[in-house]
């Protein structure tokens, strides 16, 4: 294995990152982003067969009753309207944001959930994708917290730590070390300040700048035990992605920072190509 870091090297490293983080500057995130892109490390990738169903929640704004079209549940196209970080984006990128579990998507996206606003209700739709093709992504389930959650990425992850640690050398524990902090740094709670997400987003252009590449897997903020975040090339979605179907959510306030889901209403399944959305009302 080719030298990496020292393990002083990479403590200042990983320290000079976190601070330079906080800067507002858009000069901070180029700096992180050539400092990530001057390392040279393997990466642990996990294979979603041919089949798997994944989730993309929206909340509604005011003035909006159902989504008609399911471009309205995919990744965004106004990219001139991204104007902030987010977890795996820069600003004036999209990327396709997803869960592999529902109760994932939906905690994710659910304002309320996170019990950062008070509202008297609010709509939430979770549209369901199938891939119509498998789809390699760079695994980052290397967070401690997340081990002993889901048998069949511990093993991924076993095996990756066990191939980088029999090359039996300084570089092993150095690499573990770095990936064990871009895995925090994905974890870490929802930030208001979108600076956060500079990190993250620059090793996601990292990883996504390789070409068999297709998407980032990372822990869940809010529900690590029961599946994982996804963020995807727009191309993958295009390519191998299928409209399934989906649901709008009604949550009702009931009490101090208690919610019910007071309504749901379901379409049908998607049997066509034309994006419509066929709503049970």
């Amino acid at each position: 294995m080719e030298d990496v870091l020292d393990k002083k090297e990479l403590d200042n490293l990983l320290k000079l990152l976190l601070s330079v983080k906080e800067e507002e500057s858009i000069e901070s995130y180029i700096y992180i982003k050539n400092i990530l892109d001057s390392i040279e490390f393997p990466l642990p990738v996990t294979i979603y067969r041919k089949g798997t169903k994944f989730v993309r929640s929206r909340v509604h704004k005011e003035n909006e009753d159902f989504f008609e079209n399911s471009d309205q549940l995919s990744y965004r196209k106004d990219i001139q309207n991204i104007k902030k970080f987010g977890r795996a984006n820069e600003p004036g990128q999209s990327v396709f944001y997803c869960s592999d579990n529902a109760i994932v998507s939906f905690a994710e996206t659910n304002s309320v959930v996170r019990e950062d606003e008070e509202k008297d209700f609010e709509y939430i739709t979770s549209g369901v994708w199938i891939c119509t093709e498998d789809i390699l992504l760079v695994n980052l389930l290397t967070n401690e917290n997340t081990k002993g959650q889901h048998a069949e990425f511990d093993q991924c992850v076993k095996s990756f730590e066990e191939l980088i640690d029999s090359q039996n050398d300084e570089n092993a524990f150095m690499v573990r070390e770095l990936l064990q902090f871009l895995s925090t740094e994905f974890s870490a709670p929802i930030k208001k300040n979108s600076n956060h997400y500079k990190i993250t987003s620059a090793f996601t252009n990292y990883a996504l700048s390789i070409e068999e590449v297709e998407g980032v897997l990372y822990p869940s903020t809010m529900y690590s035990t029961e599946g994982f975040n996804l963020a995807l090339k727009p191309t993958v979605v295009d390519k191998k992605m299928k409209f399934y179907a989906a649901q709008r959510i009604k949550m009702q306030r009931i009490g101090d920072k208690k919610y019910l889901e007071v309504e749901k209403i379901e379409s049908e399944i998607s049997n066509s190509d034309d994006n419509i959305i066929k709503w049970k009302k």
